[in-house]
């Protein structure tokens, strides 16, 4: 293996663009649950078609991540299937009700409301599901690697789990307005953002003194200067170009790799350990760079596909969203 594990930097960079995507998703949904009618102008017309690219992305990364670590699936399948079952679940629910909010006739028994607030609440279940997972990958909290199991109770008894749960929840509170561009609600920007940066420190130093690095100082400068940004009426145009506001987030997810590399689970594996070797780096190089022009290029072209329908008048129920979610994203 060389310095640099190529294969881990490619299959965190995709989670990273995974990860922002969906907290985008995370942060609309959230805005639906407690202010439909307020937001659902801003917030709809980017949810309905990123949820699907959501998606496409988190296949993305789970089929690079067996390319790169193929010993850690069966490992990781018995330590995780109860959290993989409720996500999956949430996850059926989660498509299941916005296709259905998509496609909704009107004076329907279930209202559109009803659906994408539905959505949010299966969104943040899901949420919760993928931050115990990524919280146990980084400290190793509930699991027990020598028996392959986990332990829910473990997890929520070690002093750093629900302190993480906690910021990562206040930060994502704090930066929906600026992504979304909710102006009533930017004073509650900055606090809500500095308190969850100052509670993950926290959360991270609890799992253990070493997270708590100067590496940290990047995503927390980086996610806090977005909610100042947003104050001013001068940067506040910048920082909530959606574009703008995915690169910075995905280079906050990116700075934090550390926190699972050289080792994961709290020490307990070294990462280089299980990465991959011979032919299948290979096959890894190839099927990222193809995946990434495939997956790209339909990406693009259902962006513009979406774009276009919401444009062209008369256009099917079933080719562009309908009600609220007919607004140029």
């Amino acid at each position: 293996m060389s310095t640099i594990n190529w294969l881990f930097e490619i299959n965190f960079a995709i989670f990273s663009i995974f990860f922002v995507l969906f907290v985008s998703e995370l942060m609309g949904g959230v805005l639906l649950l407690v202010a439909y009618d307020a937001t659902k102008a801003k917030v709809l017309p980017y949810l309905v078609p990123i949820w699907e690219v959501t998606g496409t992305f988190a296949a993305f990364w789970v089929v690079t991540g067996d390319f790169a670590y193929p010993s850690m699936l069966w490992p990781l399948a018995n330590i995780l299937a109860g959290l993989i079952l409720v996500f999956l679940i949430l996850f059926v629910l989660r498509n299941a009700s916005i296709t259905f909010a998509e496609l909704l006739l009107k004076g329907g028994r279930i209202s559109e409301k009803r659906l994408y607030q539905l959505f949010g609440l299966a969104t943040l279940g899901i949420a919760v599901a993928v931050l115990v997972v990524l919280s146990a990958v980084v400290s190793g909290a509930g699991v027990d690697l020598a028996n392959l199991s986990f332990s829910l109770w473990g997890w929520v008894t070690n002093p750093g789990s629900l302190p993480y749960l906690l910021g990562v929840v206040f930060i994502a509170v704090g930066l929906a307005p600026v992504f979304y561009d909710i102006a009533p609600l930017r004073r509650l920007s900055v606090p809500f953002t500095v308190a969850g940066v100052a509670v993950e420190a926290g959360a991270l130093y609890l799992y253990s003194a070493s997270f708590l690095s100067g590496y940290f100082l990047i995503p927390a400068v980086l996610t806090v200067l977005a909610s100042v940004m947003y104050q001013f009426r001068a940067t506040a145009a910048l920082v909530t170009n959606k574009l703008v506001f995915a690169i910075v987030g995905t280079v906050i997810v990116f700075s934090l790799s550390y926190l699972v590399y050289p080792t994961a689970f709290g020490g307990a594996i070294a990462v280089d350990d299980v990465t991959t070797k011979g032919p299948m780096v290979g096959a890894f190089y190839v099927l990222s760079a193809v995946g990434a022009v495939v997956v790209g290029l339909l990406m693009a072209f259902y962006m513009v596909t979406v774009r276009h329908a919401s444009r062209t008048p008369g256009v099917p129920a079933s080719a562009a969203p309908v009600g609220p979610a007919a607004h140029n994203p």
